[in-house]
C-alpha cells in the first residue's frame, strides 16, 4: 500500500530524509521504500537509508545520484532522477516547515499499514499451524512508533545522573508495605524494576499483593489487578475489606453496604486513584496479552497504570513454547520485567516454594518452586515466612531474599489482621541490629 499523501508531501518527506538527520533519525524506522507512490521517491529514500546506515551521515544529491544507477529501471535515465531531485529541492517551503506534522502523518501511517500487515501474516500463521506466533507479530506491530532513545550518554550526562543519585525528592519511589524494607532500598522501589513475593500455597501471597496495590492507591497511583487464579468480584471484595477497614465477615450484611461504598468515595475523593481488575482464565494468557490489555485500557479507558500486580507468576504462559518448565518459568520473569520497562511502571508478581518450603524456618532462593532462574531477573524479591503458632496469633516474618538496590537478607516481623486482611510491620527491635 502506497501514501495517501499529497505529491507535495511524499516529496517533503524525501527532502527531510535527505537533508535533516534529526528527521531521518526519528522516521527511519517507519518509512518503507514501497509507501512511495512513485519507484523513483522508493529509489531515492532506499539509497538515502542505505547511505547512512553504512556511513552515519546524510549523503549529498551528487552521491544519491552515482547510489541510484544499480538500482534504476532500464527505461529510465539518470536526467529522471536529478530532475526530481531538483523538484525536491524547490519545493514550497510551506510543504516541509513544519516536521512534526510531517512526523505524525508518517508515524499514523506507518502503525496502520503495520497493523495491517500484521493480520496478513497472523492469517498465514494460523493457516500454517503456527498459533503461538501469532502474539509476536501483533505485539511488534503495536510498538511501532517514532520515540527513540539511544540510551545515555555515559560523560555528557554526568551532572544529570548525579543530580538524579542525591534529589531523593524527584526520584519516583514506590512504597512496599514494611518501612524497614523502605529504608533498606532508600525509600522504596522504583519504575521499571520487577518485585516477587515468594511463599508456600496459602501463607499470603495474593494478600500481600493486593495489600501492595492498596499501598499504591494511597500514593495517588493507577493500579492494574491482573488475577489468574480468582474472580474479578473475589478480588474486588478484598479491596473493600483492605480499604474500608470492614471485616471480610461484615461485607455480606445488606446493612454494610452503603457505609463500605460512602467509606470507598471518600477513599477515592482524598487519593485519586485508579483501579483496574482484570481476570484471566489460569494457564491461557501471556504477557503479551498483558500487553493487549495495556494498549485496550488506553485506547477505550484512557487508563495508564503506575503499578502492575500479576497474580501469579506460574499462571501465565511463556509466549514461545518452552519444553521445560524451569525455563518456562525463567522466561515468563523476563518477560514481567521487560514489560515493567516498556511501561515504566513497577510490577509485583508472586511465585510458589517447592515442597521443602513448608518445612524450613525461613524461606530462601534455595526452596523457590521448578526454576531458580526466575529470581535473576527481578529486582526485589521477599518470602513470607509462617509458623502454625504464628498464624493463630496473627504473626508473619517477611525476609529479603534478594535487593538489588538496597539489603538482603535480613527478617521483618508482620502482623496480619485476617478480618479485615490487612498486613503490616510489627513493633520489634530493628532489623539493623
Amino acid at each position: 500500500m502506497s501514501y495517501n499523501f499529497s505529491d507535495n508531501i511524499q516529496r517533503g518527506i524525501l527532502y527531510l530524509a535527505k537533508s535533516d538527520k534529526d528527521f531521518f533519525i526519528n522516521s527511519s524506522d517507519l518509512v518503507q521504500e514501497d509507501y512511495f507512490e512513485y519507484p523513483a521517491h522508493s529509489t531515492i529514500f532506499k539509497v538515502v537509508k542505505d547511505h547512512y546506515e553504512k556511513y552515519k551521515n546524510l549523503p549529498n544529491d551528487d552521491i544519491i545520484l552515482e547510489s541510484v544507477k544499480p538500482f534504476k529501471g532500464e527505461r529510465e535515465l539518470l536526467s529522471d532522477y536529478s530532475d526530481e531531485l531538483e523538484y525536491i529541492n524547490n519545493l514550497d517551503t510551506s510543504s516541509i516547515q513544519n516536521k512534526e506534522f510531517i512526523l505524525d502523518r508518517v508515524e499514523d501511517f506507518a502503525k496502520k499499514e503495520a497493523m495491517k500487515r500484521a493480520i496478513h501474516r497472523s492469517l498465514e500463521l494460523i493457516k500454517q499451524g503456527k498459533v503461538a506466533d501469532v502474539e509476536t507479530v501483533v505485539r511488534d506491530a503495536l510498538l511501532v512508533n517514532r520515540n527513540v532513545n539511544v540510551g545515555q550518554e555515559y560523560f555528557d550526562d554526568f551532572s544529570d545522573r548525579w543530580k538524579r543519585v542525591f534529589d531523593r525528592e524527584e526520584q519516583d519511589r514506590y512504597r512496599t508495605l514494611l518501612p524497614d524494607l523502605d529504608k533498606s532500598l532508600e525509600g522504596g522501589l522504583g519504575p521499571k524494576e520487577l518485585a516477587m513475593v515468594v511463599a508456600p500455597p496459602g501463607v499470603g501471597k495474593s494478600l500481600w499483593l493486593v495489600n501492595q496495590a492498596c499501598m499504591g492507591l494511597t500514593e495517588g497511583r493507577n493500579v492494574l489487578y491482573v488475577s489468574l487464579e480468582m474472580r474479578e468480584d473475589k478480588v474486588a471484595q478484598r479491596f473493600d475489606s483492605i480499604l474500608t477497614g470492614y471485616n471480610q465477615g461484615k461485607l455480606k450484611e445488606v446493612s454494610s453496604q452503603l457505609q463500605v461504598q460512602e467509606r470507598l468515595q471518600i477513599f477515592q475523593d482524598k487519593f485519586n486513584a485508579k483501579l483496574v481488575i482484570k481476570e484471566f482464565p489460569t494457564a491461557t494468557a501471556t504477557v503479551n496479552t498483558l500487553r493487549a490489555l495495556l494498549v485496550q485500557l488506553q485506547n477505550h479507558s484512557d487508563f495508564v497504570p503506575d503499578l502492575i500486580i500479576v497474580d501469579y507468576l506460574e499462571l501465565l504462559r511463556p509466549t514461545t513454547e518452552v519444553q521445560q518448565e524451569y525455563h518456562a518459568q525463567q522466561r515468563i520473569s523476563e518477560e514481567l520485567r521487560g514489560l515493567a520497562m516498556e511501561h515504566n511502571c513497577l510490577l509485583w508478581t508472586a511465585t510458589q516454594t517447592n515442597r521443602q518450603g513448608r518445612m524450613v524456618k525461613v524461606i530462601t532462593d534455595a526452596e523457590l518452586g521448578d526454576s531458580y532462574g526466575k529470581i535473576r531477573t527481578c529486582d526485589f524479591a521477599i518470602s513470607l515466612n509462617q509458623t502454625t503458632e504464628e498464624f493463630d496469633n496473627g504473626q508473619m516474618r517477611s525476609f529479603v531474599i534478594k535487593s538489588r538496590n538496597g539489603r538482603p537478607r535480613f527478617i521483618v516481623p508482620m502482623n496480619v489482621d485476617y478480618g479485615n486482611l490487612r498486613m503490616g510491620q510489627a513493633e520489634y527491635a530493628s532489623g539493623d541490629e
